[in-house]
């Protein structure tokens, strides 16, 4: 659904602003990616707003009269955030001697748009545009504000990457040679200011149209070194690329997935769409994408020519993913996330390799929706991915096939026999565990925990004795 700057004219929360900016004698400006986006009519998820002086003190006066909340966000750069009437207003003081000089400092032209408060309801819009930022926006081209601006803060290379995926937004000629030569400062950047910049670009519908960029401009090996060993790895004829291009590839796949999921999913196209819709799981799904064979290189043996294997290479990629995405500033359940993607992504592969030879039964599938669970539909988005991403001679025509038609068998399974038994509790705890078995915690814990379940789910333990008996012969047989 659309939404306008005629959306923002009678909000009760900007109207008082207005009221109170003109009695106290301020200036406020609707500036930044707020307009950007209502002008793309988008709704932005947060208003941002320009105030010639004293930020702070305006936002203060405006929450007690709104009887909201005031969270000072940058109280040294005048800059805090009222939640009130709904809506998150962040009121940041000018940063320059006047409003022209303050939007040709920001980033691209893009954002360096304002339009004053009291102005809002006007048709057409005013909006001031001191570096052609709107003619910039219409056709969809990517350019810095000012000579220095990317210098000033590097961030600011990663974030145009970040505006090709989630804006469609193409660099002019001249700045490609600009984030090249700006793309070493992100070595400085605080690693969650990059976080949240990778985060937002992992999310956008052109993540792999923009991190191919990324890698264009010499800027992704950057921030993720351990992709370089993939450059130049050759495979087999599974693949029509090299590592680094397969991944690349992969990662580009789910965006043509999240695209249009009936096409690539069938029947579990909504269980897919569902998942890729939650901005925290896409981007750390896409992540796993590029990251998913770093462990390739180094497992690499050849074995004739054009021919390599590369056992294990699921294994000892989760470790390089894991410490890939600390580097990126990923929390510890965002790394664990990539690093159960990545470990995870070729058991889809083993099991149809079981079918092909008539040897998959229900356990190993039940084995599959107790290690997935709520991730069961990303790890098919992931291996689907994968397989598109493959396309060298040797690969088996049927492949998406049989990949769509072994996970409607997973799903029926897990919505026919197991849903009763998933959503029921687990018969012990870890902490249990431990005191009954004497254990420290660790992966042994885990790796019982996980049997149990799974022979709670099989229907063999029904009571916490049995499964706490389980348990026991489990550890004592190692």
């Amino acid at each position: 659904m659309s939404f306008s700057l005629a959306d923002l004219a009678h909000n009760p929360a900007l109207g008082e602003l207005a009221r109170l900016a003109d009695q106290l004698g301020r200036r406020v400006w609707l500036c930044g990616g707020t307009l950007r986006d209502l002008l793309l009519e988008r709704r932005p998820p947060d208003l941002d707003l320009a105030v010639d002086r004293n930020a702070l003190e305006l936002g203060r006066r405006l929450a007690r009269l709104l009887d909201g909340a005031l969270v000072p966000l940058k109280p040294e750069l005048d800059c805090c955030r009222v939640v009130a009437a709904g809506v998150e207003l962040d009121l940041t003081g000018l940063r320059a001697a006047d409003l022209a000089h303050d939007l040709a400092a920001r980033d691209f032209t893009i954002n360096a748009l304002a339009l004053d408060l009291r102005h809002l309801g006007r048709r057409p819009p005013e909006i001031i545009d001191p570096t052609g930022g709107l003619a910039d926006l219409a056709a969809g081209r990517l350019r810095a504000a000012g000579p220095g601006v990317l210098r000033q803060d590097p961030l600011r290379v990663l974030r145009a990457f970040r505006f090709m995926a989630t804006h469609a937004m193409e660099p002019e000629a001249e700045l490609w040679g600009r984030l090249a030569a700006a793309g070493p400062g992100l070595f400085r950047m605080p690693a969650e200011r990059i976080r949240t910049e990778w985060h937002k670009l992992m999310a956008g519908p052109r993540a792999g149209d923009a991190v191919a960029a990324m890698d264009r401009a010499g800027c992704l090996t950057r921030l993720v070194p351990a992709l370089a060993a993939g450059r130049g790895a050759d495979q087999n004829p599974f693949h029509h690329l090299d590592v680094l291009g397969h991944n690349l590839a992969c990662l580009a796949a789910v965006d043509s997935i999240a695209a249009d999921p009936a096409a690539h999913l069938g029947p579990l196209a909504g269980e897919a769409a569902a998942y890729l819709a939650d901005p925290g799981d896409r981007a750390l799904l896409a992540t796993a994408a590029l990251l998913h064979d770093l462990g390739k290189p180094a497992t690499r043996r050849a074995t004739g020519p054009g021919w390599a294997t590369f056992y294990n290479h699921d294994v000892l990629g989760a470790s390089l993913a894991a410490a890939a995405v600390k580097r990126l500033g990923f929390s510890r359940a965002e790394t664990r996330r990539v690093e159960f993607l990545v470990r995870e992504h070729m058991r889809p592969f083993h099991l149809m390799g079981a079918w092909r030879r008539g040897q998959l039964g229900d356990r190993a599938l039940r084995r599959l929706v107790v290690a997935h669970h709520r991730h069961l539909v990303g790890v098919l988005v992931l291996a689907m991915a994968d397989t598109m991403a493959g396309r060298g001679p040797q690969r088996p025509a049927d492949a998406e096939e049989l990949l769509l038609k072994l996970y409607l068998r997973v799903v029926e399974l897990r919505d026919r026999e197991l849903a009763a038994r998933l959503a029921a509790a687990p018969l012990i705890n870890g902490r249990e565990l431990m005191e009954a078995l004497g254990l420290e915690p660790g992966r042994e814990v885990g790796r019982l925990l996980g049997a149990v379940r799974e022979a709670q789910l099989d229907g063999q333990v029904h009571n916490r004795g049995q499964a706490l008996a389980w348990a026991r012969r489990l550890h004592a047989g190692g």
